[in-house]
């Protein structure tokens, strides 16, 4: 006797409830869903996309974020997993092409994208644009996807985003704020999946992560380290770097404007590990170029990293965590010229901190490049973890007195391998100590700036 497949059970029609109702219906141009995690946003944005799909013959759509890899394991999962019925995908109503479209029996498309490979979305039109995570973009990118609103298949245009809560100071926050864009506030209340186990879980993060992902909202980390810290002035995107000469389109340094390439080791297993590749300029200014960030990996494996990035983006030494001597042991015997760093906390912070000031010229000595990270943790991310330098910085505080004040002294041991790695290259860097010849930029401390010697 034959068995027979059990027939698919059709999933439960959507009911969106709240915020995720008044979306569903609202034709503003641009709308954000914000507020905690687990409160049912993306689903929502998926489904909404998928049902304009559907009824409007021939429109097409597209899911993006700030990088293509990270929609992967996010965006698609969701879509595939909770908005479409079992057996759609591959039969009778939807198709994934090797170009990864979803193309609809009705000639309706839905396309998936990063910005980090542009040319695909910014070359075509669309009618609906869903990013998720908004708050990974720079505006610039947001008001790119705007002009991208023109296919009139549609009876409106819409660009619909997700996103978590970030510093009030986010474009994002302050866009809505100027009434140019549609904010809808998120609770859990409008998702009845919701756990009460889950909300325990949000309970239990730290300090301002409890504030954005349980309660929604729009906070600032009290008693940051590096509260010159402004990530509309420090990430720029990558068309400015090619501007200033210090990347090439293709995101390698410009041997013009880069007079060093060097790079900053952090070990880690369980908590991440990191490297993080900085280029020099003429004027003694940092670039974060390519930051990998990652636990659960081996010192063979940051080895064959190491490897790569020297090969890709020609870097010269490696200033390591102090902690392992064994690890920069094996570096060196690996052909990569590396340094114990100097990890003096206080003068590493300071050192740090400076190069993040503005300076005279109305420029810091630190900037990161808007795509730096290589790629997200997503172990991590599913923790609600930070991930990489700019997730890092905003989060790193210096611990509280019995009356509420920071104490100045050592920072709370938490979300700081990205810092760490930060430190090590600025104090490095800003150490009077010859390195067979190399430029090495001085920090000048009356002038806060820095100089060549």
């Amino acid at each position: 006797m034959i068995a027979m497949d059990a027939p698919l059970k059709p999933r439960a029609p959507y009911h969106p409830y709240g915020a995720a109702l008044t979306a569903w219906k609202s034709r503003r141009r641009e709308l954000v869903l914000a507020g905690p995690a687990g409160t049912g946003k993306s689903v929502l944005c998926l489904h909404k996309v998928h049902y304009c799909a559907k009824k409007y013959a021939g429109m097409r759509a597209l899911i993006c974020r700030k990088t293509r890899e990270s929609i992967t394991q996010t965006a698609m999962v969701s879509y595939e997993k909770k908005v479409l019925q079992p057996g759609w995908l591959g039969d009778a109503v939807v198709w994934r092409t090797q170009e990864q479209e979803y193309r609809y029996t009705n000639s309706s498309i839905i396309a998936v994208g990063g910005l980090d490979k542009s040319s695909k979305i910014m070359s075509s039109e669309w009618d609906m644009v869903y990013v998720q995570e908004a708050t990974e973009l720079m505006e610039e990118d947001w008001g790119a996807l705007t002009t991208r609103l023109r296919n009139g298949v549609m009876p409106y245009q819409q660009l619909i985003a997700d996103c978590n809560p970030g510093p009030p100071t986010h474009w994002l926050k302050q866009r809505a704020d100027r009434k140019e864009c549609l904010m809808l506030e998120s609770r859990h209340e409008d998702n009845p999946t919701v756990t009460s186990e889950y909300l325990a879980s949000l309970d239990r993060l730290p300090g301002v992560l409890r504030d954005r992902l349980r309660y929604g909202r729009w906070a600032a980390a009290e008693g940051m380290v590096y509260d010159v810290w402004d990530s509309a002035v420090h990430v720029v995107s990558l068309n400015k770097l090619v501007e200033w000469n210090i990347l090439l389109s293709s995101g390698l340094p410009n041997r013009q404007g880069v007079k060093q390439v060097v790079a900053g080791v952090d070990w880690g297993f369980t908590n991440p590990g990191v490297i993080q590749v900085y280029a020099l300029d003429g004027d003694g200014r940092l670039y974060l170029i390519y930051e990998i960030y990652q636990t659960q990996c081996t010192i063979d494996w940051w080895i064959e990293q190491a490897q790569r990035v020297k090969q890709q983006f020609g870097v010269e030494f490696f200033v390591c965590d102090p902690a392992e001597p064994a690890f920069i042991e094996q570096f060196e015997r690996a052909g990569l010229r590396s340094f114990a760093a100097i990890n003096a906390i206080a003068p590493g912070i300071s050192a740090l901190y400076k190069c993040l000031q503005t300076q005279k010229d109305g420029r810091p000595r630190l900037y990161v490049s808007e795509y730096a990270l290589a790629s997200r943790d997503e172990a991590r991310a599913a923790e609600h973890k930070p991930c990489g330098f700019t997730q890092e910085i905003d989060l790193y505080v210096w611990p509280k007195s019995k009356d509420g004040m920071p104490v100045k002294e050592v920072p709370v041991k938490v979300n700081d391998h990205s810092m760490d790695t930060a430190r090590y290259v600025c104090m490095w860097l800003s150490e009077p100590t010859p390195t067979g010849g190399m430029l090495i930029p001085v920090i000048d401390e009356e002038s806060a700036g820095l100089g060549w010697f």
